[in-house]
């Protein structure tokens, strides 16, 4: 039963939905949905997720205010844990480069604004901090729990999840080799990752076949086994010193190749697609990767 129903009026928990700030689009219900800076609703066929996760244990890392976490609560799991490093009090969090920390202290200040301009709702739910998961896995009533956490230490969790999800993170990532292999090592089945501001794949006929051809072609002379078909793509291309809170945009061969190497058996690019940044009006392009242990 939501406390937040029971304690706060549906006026007052309306302006909180319609005014505070929102990363994700996520339904409400009853026709209603947050205003988010991303609109992933439209994509999320692209992931691939299995429509039952009866009996699941799942982790979404980097969950931001949870729409994923709340999407794959969906699929009848046994428990949802969604983590992110956010202290939801001011503080920036981790992975901002220092030449550029004075955006970030402006943007997260106004989480500091947005608790106090809302402290009735937070305080209900026992938060110090606007939290906007916890205020939703209450109003939805939902299983997602939720715990401070980076990807850099989740071997702290101290424990395997059937399903891991990571989406959108890896672009902001200082380490990314390190968030994969963290991710390795609480994987139990699968985990799925997405790429944001992954760099385009090389399209064409002609060239597919081309790069197919001498695939063939150097195996059978015992040499460059690992060999892909989009190996003159292989790319890494850093732009930590633009705005200061991303980092890397990756080529999705280039991605997989890390993945595979940071303990994964077998990783699979499954889709690719464009979402809308709503501060810029621009589209942003990403890759899903399903990464099997």
């Amino acid at each position: 039963m939501s406390i937040l129903k029971e304690k706060i009026s549906e006026k007052r928990l309306s302006e909180f939905f319609d005014q505070a700030y929102w990363f994700h689009t996520i339904d409400l219900g009853n026709g209603r949905a947050t205003k988010g800076v991303y609109d992933v609703r439209p994509i999320v066929e692209m992931h691939k997720f299995d429509d039952s996760l009866t009996g699941k244990s799942v982790l979404d890392v980097g969950t931001s205010d949870g729409f994923y976490a709340f999407e794959l609560a969906k699929r009848n799991p046994a428990s949802v844990l969604a983590v992110d490093t956010n202290s939801y009090d001011g503080s920036v969090p981790t992975d901002v480069s220092p030449a550029k920390i004075d955006n970030y202290v402006a943007k997260y200040s106004r989480e500091k604004e947005e608790y106090d301009k809302f402290h009735d709702i937070f305080s209900a739910l026992d938060l110090k901090g606007s939290n906007k998961l916890i205020v939703l896995a209450d109003y939805l009533d939902s299983i997602v729990t939720f715990q401070q956490n980076s990807i850099y230490e989740l071997d702290k969790l101290g424990r395997t999840f059937d399903l891991v999800f990571c989406g959108g993170l890896f672009g902001h990532l200082k380490h990314p080799l390190l968030g994969m292999e963290q991710l390795r090592g609480v994987t139990a089945e699968k985990c799925i990752i997405t790429l944001n501001g992954a760099l385009p794949m090389s399209g064409g006929t002609c060239a597919k076949v081309r790069r197919k051809i001498a695939r063939i072609f150097m195996r059978a002379m015992g040499v460059y086994d690992y060999f892909s078909e989009n190996e003159h793509d292989l790319i890494l291309k850093y732009i930590g010193n633009q705005a200061g809170g991303s980092f890397f945009e990756i080529h999705p061969t280039t991605f997989r190749e890390m993945l595979l190497a940071s303990g994964f058996g077998r990783v699979e690019i499954v889709g690719d697609y464009n979402v809308v940044d709503g501060r810029l009006d621009a589209a942003q392009r990403g890759a899903v990767f399903h990464c099997y242990v």
